[in-house]
């Protein structure tokens, strides 16, 4: 897909994902102002029904005190104290005389009735002459029955001069709108699915990024691999078909001196091809270590005669500082001398001029590292973060003066972390690079 094709994807993506959010602020704003609203008239109503139901209750104790006095004629003038509502659901009325329990109930239920009261209650009479509630008792007036029984439940006490009697509704309870729950149950499942819905965008997005990077990534290797496969190939021809047309008047310096072009060539394309043979093996998981007790600076100095010569050609400099007490590790022999090919093969490469190699050796924290310092080009700080990546090469705009497939630090990388061991680099531009890699040292 082409990148522009791929821009617009992701920009019509971005409008409509932003859409749909906009939208769900939207909604989310006006169902939070319709339950605040619904609330308030919840509240309100709650407020009116408690307060009619405690108006209602209170004329009906009033009708059954005055029908108390009207009975008790003697003591007539003394309750001039109203009835009184102690909590939500505890009305309390004054009397001063003796109360019958009988006819109390009755006159309860009668005017309960009267006043559409149909809630269960329990009534207590209080004796100020031994300070307690000497009777109580629970009445259910449901299904138009009157049901009576002993109240389980202890009256309370009201701070009073002379006899009183107790009403209390052990059913009716304050009603209180939890306005957190209302506002966050009848959302959550939405912003929660808008939020899967990001989440999945990102990581689609991501995903498309990503796969483009790699497409691009893996073009620019195919176009590395064929420069780099065809000048070996183009000299191989060529050095063929003078040795093809030779004949007896030839030299023998010149044969000699073809057949070697064309050997040195056929190494160098044996090596490129080992080299995408590797990254094979590590796609699909078939390195196998065969460990086994390893003198690390044996390893550098035999990788270093190899380079050595290249070195001296360009007049350069390739020193060693083995200063580590311990060199032994325990690891795959083959794998980590292709590591230090590789990394002894990019310190040249990526030499400015004349060659600056050192390659030191020390332990740290029970572990041996291993440093390849040059004095080359250098990478900025985005570069080393992708070094290790497949396929990546460190830009060098329409020059292709360094040969590879970016594939090399991605072997290293994936064969230190097979050791259980890691890779660090630091680098400044137009200074040069640090690789340090870190062995563990038991099995």
């Amino acid at each position: 897909m082409k990148a522009k094709n791929i821009r617009l994807i992701i920009f019509f993506s971005i409008l409509a994902v932003l859409a749909m959010v906009v939208n769900q602020y939207f909604w989310v704003e006006s169902s939070v102002d319709i339950q605040e609203k619904t609330i308030s008239i919840q509240k309100k109503n709650a407020e009116m029904e408690r307060s009619q139901f405690d108006n209602q209750v209170t004329l009906a104790l009033v009708g059954v005190r005055d029908e108390l006095i009207s009975l008790n004629t003697e003591a007539s003038g003394l309750y001039l104290e109203p009835v009184q509502q102690i909590t939500e659901n505890y009305f309390v009325v004054s009397f001063y005389d003796t109360l019958n329990p009988t006819v109390l109930q009755n006159l309860l239920v009668e005017k309960f009735a009267q006043y559409n009261i149909t809630e269960p209650f329990e009534y207590g009479i209080y004796d100020c002459f031994t300070d307690s509630i000497i009777f109580d008792k629970y009445v259910d007036l449901s299904e138009g029955e009157v049901v009576s029984k002993e109240s389980s439940a202890p009256q309370q006490k009201w701070n009073h001069d002379g006899h009183y009697f107790g009403v209390y509704f052990p059913d009716r309870v304050d009603v209180v709108i939890d306005e957190k729950d209302q506002l966050s149950s009848g959302l959550i499942w939405s912003t929660l699915l808008i939020g899967v819905i990001l989440l999945v965008f990102a990581v689609s997005i991501f995903t498309i990024l990503k796969q483009k990077r790699l497409s691009e990534v893996k073009t620019d290797f195919i176009n590395n691999m064929t420069h780099e496969l065809k000048t070996p190939i183009s000299t191989i021809a060529l050095s063929s078909d003078v040795l093809r047309k030779v004949d007896e008047s030839t030299e023998l310096d010149r044969i000699r001196q073809y057949a070697s072009i064309i050997y040195a060539e056929n190494a160098r394309l044996e090596s490129q091809v080992e080299r995408v043979l590797q990254l094979a093996k590590l796609e699909k998981d078939k390195i196998q270590l065969k460990k086994e007790a390893i003198a690390i600076h044996g390893l550098i100095e035999k990788c270093m005669e190899s380079f050595e010569l290249v070195v001296k050609q360009k007049q350069g400099s390739i020193e060693m500082e083995l200063d580590a007490k311990s060199d032994q590790v325990y690891g795959d022999k083959v794998h980590l001398s292709n590591v230090i090919h590789n990394l002894l093969d990019n310190a040249t490469k990526y030499s400015k001029g004349m060659p600056e190699i050192k390659v030191r050796t020390y332990n740290k924290d029970g572990r041996l590292v291993i440093e390849f310092e040059d004095k080359g080009k250098g990478m900025s700080p985005d570069q080393t973060k992708q070094i290790f990546e497949k396929f990546y090469r460190v830009p060098t705009g329409s020059v292709h003066d360094v040969k590879g497939f970016g594939l090399g630090l991605y072997y290293v990388k994936e064969i230190v972390n097979a050791h259980q061991g890691k890779i660090e680099v630091e680098s400044e531009l137009g200074v040069g690079s640090t690789f340090r890699v870190i062995l563990n040292q038991n099995t």
